[in-house]
């Protein structure tokens, strides 16, 4: 089993729609068992912007992160279009046993 992790702002875009959003049905389509994607409270990256979309006034996006985990075979299948799409943020494989 494999667990991938990648990172994302709210308003990363797509084509014509939120890149999260097309992960989502593209995992689905491909037959990955199962994907969540968390919201996260702060976050900084390469660029070291401190994301904090919940203060006063803010107008950072919000940080996520799209998570799903199946056999190496199936996650090794999908991972090149998902390089194609997400070419500036963190994605990060890591073997991980099933309980």
């Amino acid at each position: 089993m494999v667990e991938i992790k990648i990172f994302l702002d709210e308003g990363d875009r797509y084509k014509d729609q939120q890149t999260y959003e097309y992960i989502m049905h593209y995992l689905m389509h491909n037959g990955i068992q199962g994907a969540s994607i968390l919201q996260v409270f702060a976050g900084f990256g390469i660029k070291h912007h401190l994301n904090l979309p919940r203060s006063l006034g803010s107008v950072d996006e919000v940080p996520l992160i799209l998570m799903f985990t199946d056999e190496e075979a199936k996650v090794d299948a999908v991972l090149p279009h998902l390089k194609e799409i997400i070419k500036h943020n963190l994605i990060i494989k890591t073997k991980v046993e099933k309980l």
